[in-house]
């Protein structure tokens, strides 16, 4: 003799609805919290989170935010933790780096030329040639 499943009461399909949800966002925010957790330096830093509640949902003091948005950018813009502070330093490091880049041509092209100049002086000088214009000399 089999035993018919009787269906779910609404109460008893709204509970089992609601178990389910949370079950989805406590396995998403534990995800999140292994990400959290690879960044160095980070652990002490993190606020208490409760069962079933989201981490963007939480208030991370200004040192745990820098970590998080250093350490892993996409993961601080999922949580709403993006200043742009890190991203403009790495702009402006970018920007010098590009700038030394540009100065050290400029230098070498500097010397390219004044090796040049020199090696004409000096052929002017072993000639008997004025430096300057390059006519004899009376």
């Amino acid at each position: 003799m089999s035993q018919e499943e009787k269906p779910l009461s609404p109460l008893e399909a709204k509970i089992s609805q609601a178990y389910r949800v949370n079950e989805a966002v406590e396995d998403e925010q534990r995800e999140i919290e292994v990400r959290l957790n690879k960044i160095e330096g980070l652990k002490p830093l993190l606020p208490n989170r409760k069962y079933g509640q989201k981490w963007e949902d939480l208030e991370f003091g200004i040192s745990a935010q820098s970590l998080i948005e250093r350490g892993d950018a996409p993961l601080a813009g999922y949580l709403k933790l993006t200043s742009g502070y890190w991203r403009r330093i790495e702009e402006a490091e970018t920007a010098r780096q590009a700038q030394i880049e540009s100065m050290q041509k400029a230098t070498e092209e500097l010397q390219i030329k004044n090796a040049k100049q020199r090696e004409i002086r000096e052929f002017r000088q072993r000639n008997n040639l004025n430096i300057g214009t390059g006519y004899r000399n009376i």
